[in-house]
């Protein structure tokens, strides 16, 4: 048995050669097919103006890359339609245990939206310094690139936490009517300032990391070890 196993597998190598190159050659073109359809060519809505401040520069090309990997009008529907259900809610009154839950729920997802989202957010240093050596031909002050890199990622944190956190506020006195009014205001008021301030200090710390760090930090679409081989068995 050991032998005829050992001629078996010597007579199949060639064919288990092919088959595993036949196998890596379709992963690559279906990778090749994806990454090239990942941005599609559109309209621009904020055109980059020939001279100003480095750090709008980076500001627009993550901008651009946001618009370009999500489509915009999807996500103005989606705003309408939680405007709509909103007022909706509003009208129904303090009676509905949906509404409560709504109101709820809107509260705790602009709070770990708030905390996950720098870390899951990655248009900033982690992904730019794949390309380091042609950021170092460019003549832009250091300080500049970062506070560029830092610029659209917190805006855009900031910007759906502030919403999710409207519609708590909107529907905090069904969700939370033991608080009075004046309760309720202060503490959205003081949620709306915070936020920003976290998701700056959060990303000044993974960016920290990422320059002083490179090897510890996985960069643009690179994933941890770890996942690659969870993912791989």
């Amino acid at each position: 048995m050991l032998t005829a196993s050992v001629v078996w597998v010597m007579l199949s190598d060639r064919a288990f050669q092919d088959a595993a190159e036949a196998a890596a050659d379709r992963r690559s073109k279906w990778q090749d097919a994806r990454a090239s359809q990942q941005y599609r060519a559109a309209a621009r809505a904020w055109v980059l103006a020939p001279t100003g401040r480095s750090e709008t520069a980076f500001a627009w090309k993550s901008a651009t890359q946001t618009f370009r990997s999500i489509d915009v009008r999807l996500v103005l529907r989606f705003g309408a339609i939680l405007v709509g259900l909103t007022i909706a809610a509003m009208a129904v009154g303090r009676n509905s245990s949906v509404v409560a839950i709504a109101g709820a729920f809107a509260a705790g997802g602009a709070v770990l939206w708030i905390l996950l989202a720098p870390q899951a957010v990655r248009l900033d240093l982690r992904a730019d310094l794949e390309h380091l050596e042609l950021l170092k031909t460019w003549p832009v002050p250091s300080e500049a690139v970062v506070r560029g890199e830092l610029l659209w990622p917190v805006a855009l944190i900031t910007t759906v936490a502030w919403t999710m956190a409207a519609f708590a506020i909107a529907l905090s006195g069904i969700s939370f009517p033991q608080f009075h009014l004046g309760t309720r205001l202060a503490v959205g008021a003081a949620a709306l300032i915070v936020m920003p301030t976290l998701a700056l200090a959060q990303l000044t710390i993974h960016n920290a990391a990422a320059l002083f760090f490179p090897a510890w930090v996985p960069l643009g679409t690179q994933r941890s070890r770890a996942s690659t081989r969870w993912g791989s068995g």
